[in-house]
């Protein structure tokens, strides 16, 4: 929803409405009561009274937050939960706490923190014994703990045992995996795993995101039939089986209400967060990136007319905070919507709001007030309902979003747009080169430069070679600094640039994505953006490789169709799995016998081994929970809720991600200079 703008600080105290949770196929409150109750766990541990306060200290509780751990809690909203005299934002030198009683710190597992912590502690520690000096037989009575989200770790406990504070500090977890973001949307918010997962090959992302389907589990029922692609996504799924091993049947209690599971590597599909998409939402992450459903807007790109009405300082550099939550009518009609009919639905809702003025001048303007009475005075009540609904700040703050992105698209995004279709549709190597280096010659936005390039790599690959290639990376290098080559060697590292021919060609010299783009129907030439039959209106022209797999697991295929989905799979990099998970026989009767949260009955021979199950085994599904493992672009979600929406609710999807991504964050997750 489009709430009011207010000045940015902290949004999170205002109160929040989650009943939409409730709405979807899962009730994601339910999840959200799960987290409510292991933070309460958590902090029993660390419950003083006040009465029973020692007279050393003069307050209870201080808990020091990591910054974006409090924003996740505080999206939730049950950071009062703490109950905390004081909550602080962790740093890298601490304020004294030694007049609380108990001092907790809620952080990330990270080595560095434990550094500042146990400095903290010692510094802390002294000061009360110098208090204490003159009062015999006083001791310190001081609590210290470290709540780690989402694990604990060995690793900075070893670090606390060196700088010899471990034995002061009381340790727990608090799993935050899954955070609801809407009724069929949840994020870890792990924005810094794409680095760690693809360049470091560190397993503590995909381990926390098994953990995490472990409690999806738990709380919704086994999920029976799972389909994986990609080893990120196999190295999760290993995991995720081990933890699900150590469960006993009998705590298992809860009948399955997802179908089907389905594990995306984002190496998968590369190619769709490297193109601009065409959508409201997405352009509106593209352009200021969505945290938690919200934005900020600099002042300096409203309207006069706008900050005169709102009064705001347009020369203030404090940004303003705008809320993109569903529940809004405005939003929810056009967030998914291509930006061509978006404007013109705009320029008829100001239409309409200008003849709605001249109708109320024509009608009520010299209406005295002893004049309203009975079917007048109705008739005017409900004009003025109509007319409020048009002058809603909802109205005005979408329409300023929609005149900027307008004039963003006419400075760049419309000429970007126009060369990303022109190598699509027709790959041209030299013309591609050309495009590249005039970007370079005019200094155009590095970030724009790359994603390009990107492009260029997956649709020419086997066409491009490696001295072409080397000459591109030298006239970036020398037109916008030595530091960009660390970050190009890193887009190498994770496959984003630059990939070797393939050994085995293709029948008829085909190029990986001239296959794909046959195969799959990535490409449409004429899109009927106002009334869209298909996804390719979402980017455009262009349909995301990674949501036409999901049509082919979810809607199924038969027969040779079978084969002809493998070859595709075995184009794209990292491996594929299809399993089944057991699930109880008497929580499958129960939910043959339930209606609670299901649409339909499951139909899956649940018992067949896993060399039986094809694609076209999931054909039937009601209920299809998607996991994006190094990060979802708002275009695929707004293409996977476009399928659920065309199926005639036949099949829904749950969505869940490491994190959000576009094409320029994911560039600049990789290296510190991009930031």
């Amino acid at each position: 929803m489009a709430t009011p703008l207010s000045t940015a600080g902290n949004p999170l105290t205002n109160k929040q409405d989650f009943n939409y949770l409730k709405n979807g196929r899962l009730n994601l409150c339910i999840l959200r009561d799960y987290i409510l109750q292991q933070l309460k766990r958590c902090m029993d541990q660390f419950h003083t009274e006040k009465s029973n306060i020692p007279r050393q200290f003069t307050k209870d509780k201080c808990v020091i937050v990591d910054d974006d751990i409090k924003t996740l809690l505080g999206h939730i909203q049950i950071l009062n939960d703490i109950q905390a005299s004081d909550v602080r934002i962790f740093k890298d030198r601490q304020h004294d706490t030694s007049d609380y009683k108990i001092t907790l710190f809620i952080v990330r597992p990270k080595a560095v923190y434990m550094e500042i912590i146990a400095n903290t502690i010692k510094d802390e520690l002294s000061i009360l014994k110098q208090r204490l000096k003159q009062v015999k037989g006083a001791t310190v009575t001081k609590q210290y703990g470290i709540i780690f989200v989402p694990r604990r770790s060995r690793v900075c406990e070893e670090k606390l045992k060196e700088k010899g504070v471990r034995g002061d500090i009381i340790i727990d977890e608090l799993n935050l995996d899954f955070l609801p973001i809407d009724q069929d949307l949840l994020t870890m918010e792990y924005n810094d795993c794409f680095k760690d997962l693809y360049e470091k090959n560190d397993t503590t992302t995909t381990y926390n995101m098994a953990q995490g389907l472990t409690t999806i589990q738990n709380l919704y029922g086994i999920i029976p039939n799972v389909y994986v692609k990609g080893d990120k996504a196999i190295a999760c799924y290993n995991s995720m089986q081990r933890l699900q091993s150590e469960i006993p049947d009998k705590e298992k209690r809860v009948p399955p209400q997802i179908d089907n599971l389905i594990l995306l590597d984002r190496s998968v599909d590369y190619l769709t967060p490297m193109l601009f998409p065409g959508t409201y939402e997405a352009l509106i992450d593209e352009l200021f990136g969505i945290k938690f459903n919200r934005i900020e807007l600099p002042t300096s790109i409203l309207s006069e007319d706008f900050c005169k009405t709102q009064k705001i300082d347009s020369s203030s550099e404090e940004k303003l905070m705008v809320r993109l939550l569903s529940s809004d009518a405005l939003y929810s009609e056009i967030r998914y919507s291509n930006m061509v009919p978006v404007s013109g639905k705009m320029k008829e809702r100001v239409e309409n709001k200008k003849r709605l003025r001249e109708e109320w001048e024509k009608k009520y303007k010299d209406t005295k007030t002893g004049e309203l009475q009975g079917q007048k005075l109705v008739e005017m009540k409900e004009f003025v309902q109509k007319l409020r609904g048009d002058q809603s700040q909802t109205f005005s703050t979408h329409f300023e979003l929609v005149y900027y992105i307008r004039q963003q698209a006419k400075q760049f995004l419309d000429k970007y747009v126009y060369n990303q279709f022109k190598l699509l549709f027709d790959a041209s190597l030299q013309e591609a080169i050309r495009t590249i280096e005039e970007a370079i010659a005019y200094k155009e936005n590095i970030f724009h430069i790359l994603r390009y390039l990107s492009v260029m790599c997956f649709v020419l690959n086997g066409t491009l070679k490696q001295k072409e290639y080397d000459l591109i990376k030298k006239d970036i290098v020398q037109t916008y600094g030595l530091q960009y080559l660390v970050l190009i060697h890193s887009l190498e590292e994770v496959g984003l640039l630059y990939q070797q021919p393939s050994a085995q060609p293709t029948k008829n010299s085909e190029t990986m994505f001239e296959k794909l783009k046959q195969d799959l129907n990535l490409l449409q030439m004429n899109v009927n953006m106002n009334e869209p039959e298909d996804i390719h209106y979402i980017w455009n022209q262009y349909a995301a490789i990674s949501i036409r797999l999901i049509e082919k697991i979810v809607y199924g295929t038969t027969g040779t169709n079978n084969q002809a989905l493998n070859d595709i799979m075995n184009l794209l990099p990292g491996k594929t799995l299809v399993d089944t998970q057991q699930v109880p026989m008497e929580l499958k009767r129960q939910r043959h016998g339930s209606t609670t949260s299901l649409q339909s009955q499951n139909k899956f021979a649940i018992n067949k081994p896993t060399t039986q199950m094809t694609p076209s085994t999931l054909q039937q599904s009601k209920l299809t929970m998607v996991v994006f493992i190094g990060g979802v672009t708002y275009g695929e979600i707004a293409a996977l809720r476009f399928l659920s929406d065309i199926s005639d609710n036949q099949n829904d999807f749950i969505i869940a991600t490491t994190h959000f991504i576009n094409g320029t964050t994911l560039i600049k997750s990789l290296v510190e200079i991009a930031q």
